[in-house]
């Protein structure tokens, strides 16, 4: 994965994705995604992860990475395994408080990221979220409106894809507002474990 997160340009994440979490927040429309931006800064593959004393509040997200491994631009989404170096479990982590100031996505150490796997059918992988120790959230990426290939090859319309490049393709249901202290452990069998305990940092 480092040789890969090494030449991360951007990441790319996706809104609301997963069929339970859209009827959460009360989403209907089946158009295009929402999209977001965060900085490589945000990745980390380290177990302490340290984070800014402006965050007040934080969700935690377990979510599906696909890590780009060669540049594409306006790819079919047939073709999109030809350009996937691989696969990973992450947290995209959220800063709650900022969302009004458009600042919700920006801060370091905001992307917790496992290692690169291979995964043969990336329609068909278990995501779990525990947070000390209870389980918080549980889906499998065939419950996702948008698939992972549908939405690389939607941003490559939009953006060149670089090697390293991560998109972010959504979290299931009851994300959860976690605080300092907190260990957090993403599981899946396709893609691996991650555990990482949060921090107050400079």
């Amino acid at each position: 994965m480092r040789q890969y997160i090494q030449h991360t340009r951007k990441i790319i994440g996706v809104g609301p994705n997963f069929k339970a979490f859209r009827a959460e927040k009360g989403i209907t429309h089946t158009d295009d995604p929402f999209l977001f931006f965060k900085s490589p800064e945000s990745l980390t593959m380290e177990e302490n992860i340290y984070l800014s004393p402006l965050l007040t509040e934080f969700i935690c997200e377990v979510e599906m990475a696909v890590v780009i491994g060669k540049e594409a631009k306006s790819i079919a989404e047939q073709d999109v395994p030809s350009i996937v170096a691989g696969y990973a479990i992450v947290n995209d982590m959220t800063a709650s408080a900022h969302f009004d100031t458009g600042r919700f996505k920006m801060f370091d150490q905001l992307t917790p990221i496992g290692e690169l796997t291979d995964v043969e059918d990336p329609t068909n992988v278990d995501l779990e979220m525990w947070v000390n120790g209870e389980m918080i959230q549980k889906d499998n990426t065939q419950n996702m409106l948008f698939s992972a290939h549908w939405i690389v090859s939607h941003i490559s319309r939009m953006a060149t894809l670089c090697k390293g490049d991560i998109i972010l393709t959504g979290t299931p249901a009851k994300p959860l507002n976690c605080r300092i202290g907190d260990v957090i452990e993403l599981r899946s069998p396709q893609l691996g474990n991650r555990k990482h305990v949060i921090h107050r940092g400079l």
